[in-house]
């Protein structure tokens, strides 16, 4: 695509109702591999996700015309899965296993996005996604996705013919700068974890298409179903903070809540096998977590970092693996907590070939377009979050490494603190 086709579409949208989302299946791979989980053991359990803006100084709401969102959200309500998708779930075998059954496959023929609940507030709308919580949790990414895309097409809308074609350029000139310093360092692999805040559908389809293209091995994936679906891409995805997070919030004592992290590990592995095996361990905090992890926790194939200083917390987890006779360099970290070149590079530096470290890139991959427009500052990406916020009436917490992406209610993430500690957290701003 050349810059005057993204300003073209961008018109087109402006005439006439394009929705941001138009399949279930554009959406991250998690949510099927924790669909699948939680409809065989959670059928009944009923959740309500919130949209949550961390960055206080985007003016989303008031840029976000309310009647196209009420439309994209009503649209995406709608979606069913179709046959072709259903055939393409029920072949996935990237571990050399199938990995959705029957049962779960029969689900998703009839599966719909449960009802949302769009509210006024004093500082713009809150959106509340409620029902059954396989259903529910398809609603995060898709939803983030519908805000951030809406939020850009509002802001474009503003601008002439002639200065958009010259953001897209910058843009294009910007991910072919990052993809090239990445090629000149062989070792870095990434997947592609950017739809939640992506500028637009079709600057993730066009981005997906240029790292194919420039990155041969490197390139290894998408965390979005659908592109990899329709581009012959891996999916790639594993498990995300709300399995935990909702176990947690259904326990009865202190000591159930602290062995919930863990007890959600055991139904994965009884479901998934190795390929699959990628433990979330900051949920409450990373350094709680290892100092009470199970010792066959040590035969998984590694952890996912999303919080904290990612040096430090890959060197936490090889320092756990050592003291229990585990060699680090058979074990992974996947790195994903706001990445760009920078960031991977420095990584990569430090581990080298003592461990494994795949990244999952996310938001500055699909979305970066500060500066693009120099008139306005908002033109940028911001952070925002879909996070379960209760389960059967109980209220969720998320402590996390970093102080600031704790999310529940104020006297509950205090509670949750003095249960599970504070040690090595830290409080870092936000930035995707």
């Amino acid at each position: 695509m050349r810059p005057n086709d993204f300003v073209e579409q961008l018109r087109m949208s402006t005439a006439e109702f394009r929705p941001p989302v138009q399949s279930p299946m554009d959406t991250d791979f998690y949510k099927f591999t924790m669909g699948q989980l939680i409809h065989k053991h959670f059928p009944d359990m009923e959740v309500t996700f919130r949209i949550i803006i961390r960055d206080k100084d985007i003016p989303v709401w008031s840029v976000i015309d309310e009647e196209e969102l009420h439309n994209s959200l009503d649209f995406a309500q709608g979606l069913r899965f179709q046959k072709t998708d259903l055939y393409y779930l029920r072949g996935i075998d990237l571990y050399d296993k199938y990995m959705f059954g029957e049962d779960y496959l029969g689900f998703l023929k009839s599966f719909q996005l449960p009802s949302y609940q769009l509210n006024k507030t004093e500082g713009g709308f809150s959106i509340d996604f409620t029902g059954p919580w396989a259903n529910a949790s398809v609603w995060e990414t898709i939803g983030l996705a519908i805000v951030s895309e809406l939020y850009y097409r509002a802001l474009m809308r503003k601008i002439p013919k002639h200065e958009l074609e010259i953001v897209y350029a910058r843009a294009m000139s910007r991910i072919y700068t990052k993809l090239e310093t990445l090629r000149s360092r062989g070792r870095i692999r990434f997947t592609d974890f950017g739809q939640r805040r992506r500028h637009s559908f079709l600057w993730q389809e066009w981005v997906l298409g240029l790292c194919k293209e420039m990155m041969g091995e490197q390139f290894t994936g998408t965390s979005n179903t659908w592109m990899a679906f329709h581009h012959n891409l891996d999916a790639i995805g594993t498990n995300a903070h709300e399995l935990p997070m909702v176990l947690t919030a259904l326990a009865n004592s202190e000591d159930e809540m602290r062995s919930a992290q863990y007890r959600v590990l055991e139904l994965w592995q009884e479901m998934y096998g190795q390929g699959l095996r990628i433990f979330l361990p900051d949920t409450y905090g990373s350094a709680q977590f290892f100092e009470n992890a199970p010792k066959w926790l040590l035969d998984w194939r590694g952890q996912r970092q999303d919080s904290g200083d990612p040096i430090v917390e890959g060197c936490r987890y090889q320092n756990w693996l050592r003291k229990n006779h585990t060699d680090p360099s058979k074990r992974v970290t996947i790195f994903s907590d706001g990445l760009d070149v920078g960031s991977m590079i420095r990584i990569d530096s430090f581990f080298g070939d003592d461990h494994p470290h795949p990244f999952g890139w996310g938001t500055l991959l699909t979305n970066d377009f500060t500066n693009c427009h120099t008139d306005n500052v908002n033109f940028r990406p911001f952070s925002m979050a879909c996070k379960v916020i209760s389960a059967n009436g109980r209220p969720c917490v998320k402590l996390s490494n970093n102080i600031k992406k704790a999310t529940g209610p104020k006297e509950e993430i205090e509670r949750y603190t003095r249960i599970f500690g504070n040690e090595e957290r830290v409080s870092t701003d936000v930035m995707v």
